[in-house]
């Protein structure tokens, strides 16, 4: 056992057997340990069956006629034999089953939540479709293993056992080497061609998976897929891999043939030399009519579970593949991860400082040296184009990345020295796509606290202003939102995600552009709310239009991934950079981002400090 495969396969069981036997957890070992027992007291009465119906073939056999009370007898043992089969096998099954159910459901939790200590960088490089889909065959595959081959495959083999034992001591050694020989040359028969079958099964699944991310993607951007008129693409994405797929399962299907028509052919050779022996053995008068019963009957106990071992054990070899791909998941090394001895964030008045930061997506440098700092209380804004580097900012400070040089603080604690969960708990942030839970209203304002009673979410609805939208529908706070929250309007999710941010009670508000997809109206009036809900806190918020951001305390223009220009929205106009060109462009209607493309620091617009600020008024 020392080759790669191998040693897989033994790491495989190792990590299967801490979610089957969890240390100190004595009731699932003594449910296993009985269920084991049952096991062998099944095959133990399986084993009696066979000969208990040989006695009473000779017993009514016989010449000179039998006695009914000795028939009686033995025809009592027979079918309490295989009433025992039955009451021990269907309780093997029922104390098994928790002990299976329980294991299936701790992997697949324990790889659910690992999967959400992942850095954000491997969500983004992987498919939701695919993702979920290996976790379900990994789950799946895990309750195959114990159900099945612990239980089916290796009983057969034991009776196998038991079996060639009784023939060798009740008919001599040529009779179980010829049931053993016959059992193993089906096996490596079997294992051998499934072996050749199992690659069209593995492309199978891979074009299933493809599928199955390719139908979940499409689904999740319905919207867009109508409004480019692309049904029949998306149709022959989809079509494509399942076209493969159809490929690969008719090749699967017709390969079988092999397997079968080769067992059987074993099977065969099998049974005519058994059944020869016997005969000639009965002809020599060495054995009786019921000993030829006996031994033809477990032949056939022998052979017919065998005919689903080609099955099993494909299924079992793809189990493992499953299970590999979901136990890989679980050697997934987080990008961002806690230090050992990370404490909770202790947060007093709320500063935030940014000192030197640099920051690149791999090659791609996006932060240089940034520095500032946002007072205890105060209202900090940054602006500046697409790709400067705004949003980055705010994914730094959630600690979905860290800087790669410099450092972030919070009340003097750098963030990676606290616990993540601490950090994340005292930011309240409202982004610039909310995406919900295909839940209720009611559920998606108070996933904000998990603990928030009725009165409270309505509470924060209130102070969201989205409470009187929510009074006027039928179901109220029980109306549920669809898929991403797709039956409400922007402005609509936008009040439901600021009624998030204010359920919980942050220290810390965080505003990702999150005006920038709205009208104007709707613009003002949860600008509104947002400068309501986060007065006399400290504040970050990220903008694009400017319109929102000149009442900030200060005023970060970034460019090119630093920071350029920084004062307060009067201050700004007065330099005629940067931002004051932003500004000119956005009060006359325009936004163009581009403009700063080849922006030096100088600026040839005159008079900035007057236009805009009657557009202020």
């Amino acid at each position: 056992m020392s080759d790669p495969k191998s040693k897989k396969i033994i790491t495989l069981l190792a990590g299967l057997a801490r979610y089957t036997i969890p240390r100190g957890n004595w009731r699932v070992r003594g449910r296993i340990t009985a269920a084991f027992a049952c096991l062998m007291a099944a095959k133990g009465s399986n084993i009696i069956t066979p000969l208990m119906y040989g006695a009473a073939v000779d017993l009514v056999n016989g010449d000179q006629g039998f006695a009914m009370s000795a028939l009686m007898w033995v025809v009592a043992g027979y079918a309490l034999a295989r009433l025992g089969q039955q009451v021990f096998s269907e309780a093997k099954q029922y104390l098994f089953a928790s002990v299976a159910q329980r294991a299936v459901r701790g992997a697949a939790l324990n790889a659910f939540r690992y999967l959400h200590k992942l850095s954000l960088q491997f969500h983004l490089d992987r498919q939701t479709g695919g993702l979920t889909r290996s976790i379900d065959r990994g789950a799946k595959g895990i309750e195959f293993l114990l159900t099945i081959a612990f239980f089916e495959v290796l009983p057969l083999f034991v009776e196998m056992l038991f079996v060639s034992a009784i023939l060798w001591s009740m008919f001599g050694f040529f009779y179980a080497a010829v049931t053993f020989v016959t059992v193993m040359a089906y096996v490596i028969f079997t294992i051998k061609v499934t072996e050749w079958r199992i690659r069209f099964r593995r492309e199978m699944n891979n074009a299933d998976e493809s599928a199955a991310t390719r139908a979940v993607d499409s689904m999740l951007n319905y919207e867009t897929v109508k409004y480019f008129n692309a049904e029949e693409v998306e149709a022959e994405r989809y079509d494509t891999a399942m076209r493969k797929y159809e490929i690969m399962a008719v090749k699967s299907r017709t390969s079988l043939s092999v397997v079968n028509i080769g067992q059987g052919a074993v099977i065969a050779i099998g049974l005519m030399a058994m059944m020869g022996m016997a005969g000639l053995d009965i002809q020599r008068g060495l054995l009786t009519v019921g000993d030829f019963v006996i031994v033809n009957t477990y032949l056939l106990q022998l052979y017919l579970p065998l005919n689903f071992l080609g099955w099993v054990y494909r299924e079992l070899r793809q189990s493992l593949v499953d299970m590999e791909r979901m136990f890989k998941l679980l050697d997934e090394e987080p990008d961002i991860a806690d230090k050992p001895d990370a404490g909770d964030l202790a947060v007093g008045g709320g500063e935030l400082v940014f000192d030197n930061v640099h920051f690149a997506y791999a090659d791609r440098p996006i932060l240089k040296g940034v520095s500032f700092r946002v007072p205890p209380g105060k209202r900090t804004a940054i602006v500046g184009p697409s790709g400067s580097g705004k949003t980055t900012i705010s994914r730094l400070l959630f600690r979905f990345y860290d800087p790669n040089e410099g450092s972030i603080c919070l009340d003097g604690q750098d963030l990676r020295d606290v616990s993540q969960s601490s950090l994340r708990s005292v930011i309240g942030v409202v982004p610039q796509d909310t995406v919900m839970f295909n839940s209720t209203i009611g559920y998606n304002i108070g996933y904000g606290r998990h603990d928030a009673s009725q009165a409270d979410i309505e509470a924060a609805a209130k102070a969201a202003a989205i409470d009187g939208f929510i009074s006027k529908l039928p179901d109220g706070y029980d109306t549920r939102v669809g898929e991403r929250g797709l039956k409400l309007s922007g402005g609509e999710k936008q009040r439901v995600a600021i009624a998030r941010a204010i359920l919980k009670k942050p220290a810390i508000f965080l505003f990702d552009e999150a005006t920038s997809a709205l009208d104007s109206r709707t613009e003002k009036d949860i600008q509104r709310s947002l400068n309501d809900i986060s007065r006399s806190q400290t504040t970050l918020v990220i903008a694009h239009r400017l319109s929102t951001v000149v009442d900030a305390d200060e005023i970060l223009v970034l460019a090119d991934g630093e920071i350029c220009e920084r004062g307060t929205h009067r201050q700004l106009l007065a330099k005629n950079g940067l931002y004051a060109m932003m500004w000119q462009r956005q009060s006359d209607g325009f936004i163009d981002d581009d403009l700063t493309k080849d922006y030096d620091g100088s600026s040839d617009y005159d008079g900035v400090g007057d236009r805009p600020q009657e557009v202020i008024s």
